[in-house]
């Protein structure tokens, strides 16, 4: 027998349907076929709800008798057809009582092959599930705990995106800290310049005032002539146009020596401590716009001017 053929004799199997020929061929194919036992596994659980979907049926007492009658009353014709219709009705009542037992997991003589594939024809989902409580309770179970997933799961899409951009938002704090700190951190570090500078017995002090294209600018610069360590600290300086920055210079004999570079911030103000030549007594400053990077000599426009006291 083909494959096929053993799996037409599940649905007989589950019914019971099977002479002891074909169950003996049946049980061999199930030895070695891991795919046809779960279908007859899965076809017995539905036959056994057949239990609970046909009521069963009991005959009166006195049906035989009033049957009997009214057959004794009849043409011979007539006799013939209600012996018939007789025998059928046993019938029908033995194939109900043949469902109670198989659903009862009590093996009857077999009903015939083609009357079970019948009987599980007509069966359909629903009938198994209204006859069997319990597998309409699991579904219904199933059914809600499918609901419940879907809803925790939109609930938790929502409370990951409140939390993005509540993480965003303090990622933007965050930075906007880091950064007020950095220049609370250059503030002390050009604080403490101008402290230790001023602590030196050879340290001068220069104010330099802003010239015409920025009157409003001013700038205060220490200056070490035993080490030639300064420090600067600016304020109301223009943003500097992109690719020039402000260059300092230490002027000594009415010639300018190159010192560092650096930019305004959005304030005006602006920090830089630098290394200028040492040993320049009263020495006068200044600060020109020049390309980033510096020159070796003022090209660019004067923005401060101040000579030591």
């Amino acid at each position: 027998m083909r494959h096929g053929d053993y799996k037409e004799l599940l649905a007989l199997e589950a019914a019971g349907a099977l002479d002891a020929g074909e169950r003996r061929a049946l049980e061999g194919h199930l030895s070695s076929c891991a795919e046809c036992r779960a279908e007859l596994r899965e076809l017995c659980d539905a036959a056994a709800a057949l239990a609970f979907t046909v009521a069963p049926v009991t005959p009166p007492a006195h049906l035989r008798s009033l049957v009997l009658e009214r057959v004794r009353g009849l043409a011979p014709s007539a006799q013939a057809e209600s012996a018939r219709a007789t025998a059928e009705a046993a019938e029908t009542a033995e194939a109900a009582r043949e469902t109670n037992a198989v659903g009862a997991g009590v093996r009857r003589p077999a009903v015939g092959s083609e009357g079970a594939r019948g009987l599980l024809a007509r069966l359909s989902l629903w009938q198994i599930l209204a006859a069997r409580p319990s597998l309409a309770f699991g579904a219904a179970a199933a059914a809600v705990a499918f609901a419940l997933l879907g809803t925790t799961t939109l609930l938790l899409w929502s409370r990951a995106g409140t939390l993005e951009g509540e993480v965003a938002r303090l990622s933007e704090r965050l930075k906007e800290s880091q950064e007020a700190l950095a220049g609370e951190r250059e503030q002390l570090a050009s604080a403490r310049d101008v402290s230790d500078l001023l602590s030196s017995p050879d340290a001068s002090m220069a104010q330099l005032a802003g010239k015409e294209v920025a009157p409003q600018a001013r700038a205060l610069v220490a200056y070490d002539r035993s080490t030639g360590r300064a420090a600067l600290l600016a304020s109301g300086l223009p943003p500097a146009p992109a690719g020039r920055a402000y260059q300092l210079w230490l002027i000594a004999g009415k010639k300018p020596l190159p010192g560092g570079t650096f930019k305004s911030g959005t304030d005006g103000r602006a920090r830089m401590s630098d290394r200028l030549p040492a040993g320049v007594s009263k020495p006068t400053f200044a600060v020109t716009l020049e390309r980033e990077g510096g020159e070796s000599a003022p090209k660019g426009e004067m923005y401060l001017l101040g000579s030591t006291s």
